[in-house]
């Protein structure tokens, strides 16, 4: 017979109990890596305070990066905008917010890029004040 594999053909006829064995040899026949063991290292109090000190300043950081680096992307009439958005959220008038952020100077300029603070930072603003403002710039 040209083109047929002989091993194919007796695989047809071979009983099911002797495919099920064949099947658990060749199972048997793999090694099995193991997981390596990790040993415990006991480290201080004052160690792992320092690592999670460390984690949350990391972090915290990252997250200041971040919201600078969002907001030096905004233009000032982006950033009017979102003032808009915020103090209607807060049901209150835009230019509140726009003086208390010390943004009124603006609308002088508004395609120039913001180079001034991230929200967070910016002291005449409360705190829903600042929540409502992060939340229009998509902080």
């Amino acid at each position: 017979m040209v083109g047929v594999d002989k091993n194919k053909l007796s695989d047809l006829f071979k009983s099911k109990a002797v495919k099920e064995e064949e099947a658990k040899k060749a199972a048997a026949a793999k090694p099995v890596k193991k997981a390596p063991m990790r040993v415990p290292v006991k480290k201080s109090t004052k160690d792992a305070d320092a690592a999670i000190k460390a984690f949350k300043d990391k972090k915290a950081a990252s997250k200041v990066d971040k919201s600078l680096e969002v907001m030096h992307s905004k233009t000032h009439q982006d950033l009017i905008n979102a003032a808009y958005k915020a103090a209607e959220e807060l049901k209150i008038a835009p230019w509140v917010l726009l003086r208390a952020a010390e943004w009124g100077h603006f609308t002088d300029d508004r395609g120039k890029k913001y180079d001034g603070p991230v929200i967070d930072d910016l002291k005449g603003l409360d705190d829903a004040q600042k929540a409502a403002l992060k939340k229009a710039v998509g902080l």
